[in-house]
């Protein structure tokens, strides 16, 4: 750094002028000097040292550092992705450990089909070497001349004695010859050597001994099949073994195997190496050959899970980009028996449900599937015990971390499983029909209040910034079939009201999300599924439950839930509107054991009241509707949470028998 007191003298030469200063005021005008600079923008402090550095040396030292990051940076591009990748490696390590286990496995196999072709080629070899020190391609010249000899009716002639004699001449000529010594001699020489060996050092130093002799006798046995026309194979290909990783070879197999691919010059262009997506699965993208579109493969789909020996729902076939790539994914062994947690666990902060959306499942390759609190409306239904409420728990305890929505839960069950949730729920409680129809009474009003005040803001749906203004509104109703089965008193006006809510709702903030163990026309209208844009099937009894609940023909597309496991609960067959019909497992929130659930609920609690969103601490006009018509309250699942209205204010400990 150069000294500010620092000024030119005649002819240019810099005098320093603070050489001159007193050790003590010299001190003191560099503090200054320091000072002054740590306070303007041309300097910046060091928080390690505390010293101070002028911009100039400071961008001198950033622009080196820059220049060295971008040498690495080049560096870095002339080195391909997938090398770097470490999913890539591990794939490539599989395919080596399999390999090596798979030969070794076949070894007894491998060894006796070297034997028998080195038996052939030792039987080849000796017959030509014989032939040849023998001479016997004379053979047949002699054998004609004797039946020329015969024919003209003498016993012999000349031209046999004579073929007979140049015979042995040439045979003791070639067994004379520096050729046929050398190897003789090599012959014996190696038989000692490995005669020696075994005698001295044991029969484990006398194979590596025979090896060279082996291969020499594998290579001409080789030869001998190939000039007889023969086919022979000795070591299998292990990439193409059933418990093989996966490979571009398989994937062309299967193709074919699958009338994918019409003729074997059709193959596909790997984008990328093969990387292992997981400990049982490993994925790919590939580009497929002209005329050839990813639609092909989904329709083949299961035609392609059996040339690969998986099962269909093992296998996940992807467009990516165009018709043209396709992202291959392939599992070794069921992508659902490890059940996963839910990613709220330990989460202390609130989530963004708008934008980001409620994580309720994952899929077979390990995605998280999120439900975006927008506009989405959601049918969850399947037999009884099969993970309806794993379902509901998941999505509820992500409702609870974001405080801008009102969650109002109508339990149709005796069970009390959703009593966890109440220190969250603006309204709560159970199997009153009643109560249902004035909480359907308080929705239409307020669905007008919205309609009003985007009109007045001039807007003609619900939007992120109008979150401030309006909390959303779920209603959540688990067993439908107790209110809308049609033996129930009301049931019909009362299905009208929730496909009125469901209809028009969504673009006002008002959601809805119904969940039934009785997917029948009689609980579901069509009306009503219709406007339900999502739908998550988990196993049903039959056909007609799997397209009571995910619509007609759904089980023509493949969305089989009846034929789900009953060991798999909480997976089901999920529609997002029509984009994404794929199978998801619920993550698991241990509420029995571990309480989890009381957990996430928990910090839902303490960010709501932060928030001044919790139960009582807001003006509730649904609830104030509610307790208006009836005068009992249920916020809260009403006086100690136990799903039952009573009066506000009230508690368990001043309750009265009457009340």
């Amino acid at each position: 750094m150069t000294r500010t007191t620092d000024r030119p003298a005649p002819g240019g030469q810099v005098i320093d002028l603070t050489d001159r200063l007193p050790p003590q005021p010299q001190d003191n005008l560099e503090r200054a000097a320091r000072d002054q600079a740590r306070t303007s923008p041309a300097g910046l402090a060091d928080a390690g040292t505390g010293t101070v550095r002028l911009s100039s040396e400071i961008d001198g030292d950033l622009a080196v550092e820059e220049l060295r990051d971008e040498r690495s940076r080049g560096l870095r591009a002339l080195v391909p992705a997938s090398l770097t990748n470490p999913d890539v490696w591990r794939h490539r390590g599989d395919i080596l450990a399999h390999a090596v286990g798979f030969h070794l496995a076949h070894s007894p196999v491998y060894a006796w089909r070297i034997a028998r072709l080195s038996a052939v080629g030792l039987w080849a070899e000796l017959g030509a070497a014989g032939g040849y020190l023998l001479a016997t391609e004379y053979g047949a010249d002699i054998d004609e001349a004797k039946r020329e000899a015969k024919k003209g009716g003498f016993a012999d002639n000349g031209d046999v004695a004579h073929l007979r004699a140049e015979r042995r001449r040439i045979g003791k000529a070639r067994r004379r010859e520096n050729l046929t010594v050398l190897a003789a001699t090599g012959f014996t020489s190696y038989t000692a050597a490995v005669v020696g060996i075994s005698q001295v050092w044991g029969l484990a130093m006398t194979f590596p001994a025979l090896a060279p002799v082996i291969g020499v006798l594998y290579a001409c046995g080789a030869r001998e099949l190939r000039r007889r026309g023969n086919d022979f194979v000795v070591f299998e290909p292990a990439a193409l073994d059933e418990e093989a990783p996966l490979t571009d070879a398989q994937i062309n197999r299967a193709l074919r195997a699958a009338k994918v691919f019409t003729s074997d010059e059709q193959e596909v262009r790997m984008v990328g190496l093969i990387e292992r997506a997981d400990a049982n699965a490993s994925k790919c993208t590939f580009k497929l050959p002209d005329g050839v579109t990813v639609s092909k493969l989904v329709e083949k789909r299961e035609e392609i899970a059996g040339a690969l020996q998986v099962d269909v729902n093992w296998l996940d076939i992807k467009e990516d980009g165009h018709p043209g790539r396709c992202s291959f994914w392939i599992a070794s062994s069921d992508p659902f028996d490890t059940v996963r947690r839910s990613p709220l666990l330990g989460r202390t902060t609130a989530l963004d449900l708008w934008h980001d959306g409620a994580p309720i499942a994952y899929n077979k390759r390990g995605e998280t599937r999120r439900l975006t609190i927008r506009d989405i409306m959601l049918l969850i239904g399947g037999a009884t015990r099969t993970g309806k409420g794993m379902a509901l728990r998941n999505l509820i305890c992500a409702l609870a971390l974001d405080p801008r929505i009102n969650v109002r839960i109508v339990d149709g069950k005796p069970t009390g499983e959703h009593l966890v949730y109440a220190p969250i729920a603006a309204t709560m409680f159970g199997r009153e029909r009643d109560r249902l129809d004035l909480l359907l009474d308080a929705y239409e009003a307020e669905i007008e209040r919205r309609e009003d005040l985007l009109a007045s803001l001039g807007q003609s749906k619900m939007t992120a910034k109008l979150l401030k203004k309006l909390s959303i509104e779920i209603l959540i109703i688990d067993e439908l079939a107790t209110y809308t089965r049609k033996s129930v008193k009301g049931a019909a006006a009362r299905m009208d009201r929730l496909e009125l809510l469901s209809s028009v709702g969504a673009g006002l903030g008002v959601l809805m999300v119904v969940a039934t163990q009785h997917p029948e026309v009689d609980v579901i209208s069509a009306g009503l599924r219709g406007n339900m844009t999502g739908r998550w099937a988990q196993r049903t009894a039959d056909a007609d439950g799997t397209n009571a609940i995910l619509g007609k023909g759904a089980t023509g597309r493949g969305m089989r839930a009846h034929d789900i496991p009953r060991d798999k609960r909480g997976l089901g067959w999920l529609d997002m509107d029509g984009i994404a019909e794929e199978l998801a497992r619920s993550f698991l929130i241990d509420e029995e054991e571990a309480g989890e659930a009381s957990e996430i609920i928990a910090v839902g609690v303490e960010l709501r009241r932060a928030a001044g969103r919790l139960p009582g601490q807001w003006d509730d006009p649904i609830e104030t509707y509610l307790v208006h018509m009836t005068g009992l309250s249920s916020a809260a699942g009403g006086p100690g949470g136990r799903g039952k209205p009573g009066r506000p204010g009230q508690t368990l400990a001043n309750a009265t028998v009457l009340d």
